[in-house]
């Protein structure tokens, strides 16, 4: 799989609500929102968490690649309501994904 095709598959099963941590390399680590979670039973705790309480459904803005990263900017519909203005980055070793680094896009409100 390219690296374009790992992150919408990534993608598409988030907003399916299916698992995401059998994509990941078995030494994995996530980086963003000021967290860092490292290897894939870390990371399966992790999206259980985030999967059963803020259920993310992403909707894929863009996707952009270079060489075996895969830039996704996505808009992500919380459970609470709530829209988050995402940027993730993978890095892709084989067809896992090896990083996952996520930075928020959303602007502040200018008051």
């Amino acid at each position: 799989m390219t690296p374009e095709e790992i992150a919408r598959d990534y993608f598409g099963r988030m907003c399916a609500g299916e698992r995401v941590d059998d994509m990941f390399t078995d030494d994995a680590e996530l980086r963003g929102f000021g967290n860092r979670v490292t290897g894939k039973v870390a990371i399966a705790e992790m999206y259980k968490g985030v999967q059963d309480n803020a259920i993310p459904r992403p909707e894929i803005v863009d996707i952009t690649t270079a060489g075996n990263r895969a830039f996704g900017e996505v808009k992500v519909a919380l459970a609470d309501g709530t829209f988050l203005h995402v940027v993730d980055v993978f890095e892709i070793e084989g067809d896992l994904i090896k990083s996952l680094t996520y930075f928020n896009a959303d602007y502040p409100n200018a008051d």
